[in-house]
């Protein structure tokens, strides 16, 4: 009885070293593509909820009453004049002034840096104003 692979391809014995190569390397191929799509996929999954984190914080500024978890996160806005909630305006404005008084241009400090600084204290103050805003409305 006569092996099908003879009849096929001649006398050659199938399958070879060559056909076992590229069986492995097609396979090893599938199985990497795999791999490295659900490494990405996790990679993006953390990022997507790095992002989120960011988005909830955002998100409970336009509810009335802030949840508590939330109050104790602490903006960016507040991170620069190195300050951390909970904190009022007027400690906002005390911070604003020492870091201003570093930065400010007329005093040998860089424009852009003091121009961030600036545009932290006027979010800070803004935050605070909203944060103190839903404070009331929650009280009432």
């Amino acid at each position: 009885m006569e092996f099908a692979g003879t009849i096929l391809f001649g006398s050659r014995p199938w399958p070879d070293a060559i056909d076992i190569g590229i069986l492995c390397g097609f396979f090893g191929g599938v199985a990497a593509f795999i791999l490295i799509g659900d490494l990405i996929m996790v990679l993006d999954f953390r990022a997507w909820l790095r992002a989120l984190r960011g988005v909830m914080v955002r998100v409970t500024r336009h509810f009335a009453h802030i949840p508590e978890w939330a109050r104790y996160e602490t903006p960016g806005c507040l991170i620069a004049l190195g300050l951390r909630l909970p904190c009022t305006r007027e400690e906002i404005k005390h911070a604003y002034r020492e870091k201003a008084e570093k930065l400010h241009p007329d005093r040998g400090g860089d424009r852009r840096e003091f121009m961030q600084l600036q545009g932290h204290f006027e979010n800070a103050i803004k935050f605070v104003g909203e944060l103190d805003e839903a404070t009331q409305r929650s009280e009432a």
